[in-house]
């Protein structure tokens, strides 16, 4: 017989009707029956086809909807998202604005993520990949004073290189991590010298993926991040 003191023993955990309903949505996303853009059948019925009352199915929804899985349309019923990192970051996005400390392990998250990914890429990256990187340098140069197009063509920048792994969980996580600081990099973006140093890094990157070095493209990536980082903390006048 255990010697485990009866009060170690924690009761059962019971889940509210409207946990169970989400779970169940989840569940036929997760597995494909409901799809991206799909359009939930109306509460009346979606009630009755779960056997649940419709309060409790309107406070599942609410919690899917912060989730970012299910969004409402006035007068259109309620839809399945397009489930991008977009969407199902959004909870996370308010959360990180609100506690500077989560920028500190945002990008120590990112320099990790993405200077792995720059040794991967290094040689995985085809000949028209390492042309398409060069192209999106030259056009930056003409984007010093457009902070916008600047972050378009950003967003293009490391996607490239993130999608020359193959692996679709890195880009997934990547991407995913880019989203989150975007939050920040739109005010960081528009300080004077912030798009200079980034295109400089960029540089720097190409080079190191020419010369298919993946010791310096993973160091430029990370002193890429590093500036990135210390951009970003100024933009926001934390210490």
């Amino acid at each position: 017989m255990s010697d485990t003191p009866i009060s170690a023993i924690s009761p059962v955990e019971r889940h509210s009707v409207a946990d169970q309903v989400a779970k169940k949505i989840l569940d036929l996303v997760r597995t494909g029956n409901l799809k991206p853009g799909d359009q939930l059948p109306p509460e009346r019925d979606l009630a009755q086809m779960l056997q649940v009352s419709r309060p409790s199915l309107r406070e599942a929804m609410r919690g899917l909807q912060i989730l970012g899985v299910v969004k409402s349309r006035q007068g259109g019923g309620a839809f399945i998202t397009s489930l991008e990192a977009d969407d199902l970051l959004a909870p996370l996005q308010f959360l990180i604005t609100l506690n500077s400390d989560n920028v500190h392990a945002l990008y120590e998250s990112r320099i990790l993520v993405e200077g792995g990914i720059a040794r991967m890429a290094t040689e995985r990256l085809t000949g028209a990949d390492i042309a398409r990187l060069e192209a999106i340098v030259t056009l930056q140069t003409d984007l010093m004073n457009d902070p916008l197009g600047f972050r378009v063509s950003d967003l293009e920048f490391h996607q490239t290189i993130m999608d020359a792994t193959g692996n679709p969980f890195l880009v997934r996580v990547s991407h995913s991590l880019y989203v989150l600081g975007m939050e920040y990099r739109r005010a960081a973006s528009e300080t004077p010298g912030v798009l200079r140093q980034s295109l400089a890094d960029h540089q720097q990157i190409v080079a190191a993926f020419f010369s298919r070095d993946p010791d310096a493209a993973e160091k430029a990536m990370i002193r890429h991040m590093e500036n990135v980082h210390r951009s970003t903390l100024e933009a926001m006048g934390a210490p």
